[in-house]
């Protein structure tokens, strides 16, 4: 269960930061995710010492997988973030937190409850396919079918086979993909 509301809090927490980002463009959310990042490394060493910081404490708690660095996923979906701004802009690095959004949070919540078939480490047949569809459902309705789908396959192979982050990879490898897609005319 715990899990399962991580997840839709991802989903959440990822359109919200898309909607912020088309709100504010590019350079105003460059320089909030520096801030982000800088303000939450220094959160995140404070809890892993033990202190107790209000409202993030009880976050990394209720959200965080046990075991892990606090906050470890969401500095590095800002990191991703603020690379993809840097160097793809707002239009494609929104795409790519859509990527991220759905098609893992989809994957996650299906692997566990579906997932009979292990394909690589942890990760399932069901959980893949099901995190993938979901993310061409979703991204039909912003960019051309035949770029849904080819990204959304791409973004769910990194996923699967990333040995990093995926909060870090799947932003980067959709913004990268998007880019050689647009330069393609695919887009």
């Amino acid at each position: 269960m715990k899990e399962t509301y991580r997840q839709f809090s991802h989903l959440l927490f990822g359109l919200l930061i898309c909607a912020f980002i088309y709100i504010a463009k590019t350079e105003v959310s460059i320089y909030t995710f520096i801030a982000v990042i800088f303000t939450g490394v220094i959160i995140a060493d404070a809890i892993s010492r033990g202190i107790n910081v209000p409202l993030f404490s009880y976050l990394i708690k209720k959200l965080e997988r046990d075991g892990s660095f606090p906050g470890k996923g969401a500095l590095f979906f800002f990191v991703g973030v603020l690379f993809c701004l840097r160097f793809f802009g707002e239009d494609i690095t929104i795409t790519s937190i859509i990527v991220l959004s759905v098609l893992d949070s989809v994957s996650t919540v299906a692997g566990l409850n579906f997932g009979k078939h292990k394909i690589y480490g942890k990760k399932s047949l069901e959980g893949t396919v099901l995190g993938i569809t979901a993310s061409i459902f979703v991204l039909i309705f912003f960019i051309s079918p035949i770029t849904a789908v080819i990204l959304s396959v791409i973004a769910g192979i990194a996923e699967l086979i990333s040995p990093v982050d995926d909060n870090l990879t799947i932003p980067v490898v959709s913004c990268v993909c998007l880019f050689f897609l647009d330069k393609l005319f695919i887009i």
